[in-house]
């Protein structure tokens, strides 16, 4: 068998169907399905086992209780029995000759792992977008020298985060060693913390420019209620942390790098910022956002690279107003973002 494809299942029946049925379609027939179905209150798990009947030998079903994304993917790696492995969240889809274009780019460079790129279909406006390319179709990377542009990625940026674009050769995740029920309790970049270990082992890694996936980008306004808990998991210093040893481990904790790498830990804090701060309604609710200690999330190091060059200089402005809680400049820079989104948009 080459492919397991694995879907972990919560509360997902409104887009169940429409995910087994893109990957049953498939032009490439040699697959498993792995249906994990992590305690979903809803009708997902019949629906799991009322697929698994018509489809006998071909699908597998796990019922877990609810324990997380993290664990209902490592439950899916641990049943796997194809050569690789394909991660499909139950919301999304697979394009129709995904696994063939797949298998193809296997067999040519003997690769190890092959990153794809996606498409984003957005709800409830139904409108696609190709996601932006990373690399050039049929970019190779073979070996530790050439793996080099796949880590600064990483380092710099989550656009190679996504482990539902991966296709990945299924012993570089069997063996991988990673301490998980350490980190199962918050889900958050759970994606890069799974890519860390395969990407690092493996000997040939393919990038594919092509679309073969489909996201779904159902558009939901945040929670105005300000919730420190889930802020502070929005975070998730955990995994950052361990991106940072990878790091050494890679022999890419240089200046340059480690300047990337604090850049992007300040942009997602600024990021994250401001989505609170935009849905909080009215101003007590905006004064609670000014006074969650957001500076928490910074170390030494990341406030020592705070003033680099990496960090575009309204991007440092934005910085210093949040930790010092100057609340007049935010609204200030919120206004001009606001003029700025509607012109663009020929209001």
């Amino acid at each position: 068998m080459f492919f397991s494809v694995l879907v972990p299942v919560y509360n997902a029946e409104p887009f169940l169907k429409d995910c087994m049925d893109s990957v049953l379609r498939q032009s490439e027939q040699d697959f498993e399905i792995i249906l994990v179905n992590d305690g979903s209150v809803d009708g997902g798990g019949m629906i799991c086992d009322r697929y698994r009947a018509l489809h006998a030998g071909k699908i597998k079903v796990l019922h877990q209780p609810n324990r997380g994304l993290i664990s209902a993917r490592r439950a899916g790696i641990n049943a796997a029995e194809g050569e690789y492995c394909i991660f499909l969240d139950a919301d999304d889809t697979l394009e129709p000759d995904a696994l063939a274009v797949i298998r193809e780019t296997i067999a040519r460079e003997q690769a190890d792992i092959v990153i794809f790129n996606y498409y984003n279909r957005y709800e409830p406006e139904f409108t696609t977008a190709v996601a932006e390319a990373v690399f050039t179709d049929n970019t190779v990377f073979r070996g530790e020298a050439e793996k080099k542009p796949v880590y600064t990625e990483m380092i710099g940026s989550w656009r190679l985060n996504n482990l539902c674009t991966k296709a990945i050769r299924s012993p570089l995740v069997k063996q991988d060693d990673t301490p998980y029920e350490e980190y199962a309790a918050n889900p958050h970049t759970e994606d890069l913390l799974q890519s860390l270990y395969p990407v690092t082992h493996a000997e040939t890694i393919v990038y594919r420019s092509v679309p073969l996936y489909n996201y779904r980008r159902i558009q939901q306004s945040i929670s105005t209620r300000v919730l420190p808990g889930k802020i502070d998991k929005q975070f998730n210093d955990a995994v950052m942390n361990r991106l940072r040893a990878y790091m050494t481990l890679w022999g890419m904790d240089t200046p340059e790098q480690l300047e990337r790498f604090h850049a992007r830990k300040i942009n997602g804090l600024i990021t994250l910022f401001w989505q609170h701060y935009r849905a909080a309604d009215g101003e007590e609710e905006k004064r609670a956002m000014m006074d969650y200690p957001w500076g928490t999330h910074l170390d030494a190091e990341d406030l020592k690279y705070a003033t680099s060059a990496a960090l575009p200089r309204m991007r440092r402005i934005q910085l210093d107003a949040i930790l010092h809680h100057k609340k007049h400049k935010l609204d200030w820079i919120a206004r001009i973002g606001e003029i700025r989104m509607r012109a663009s948009h020929g209001e």
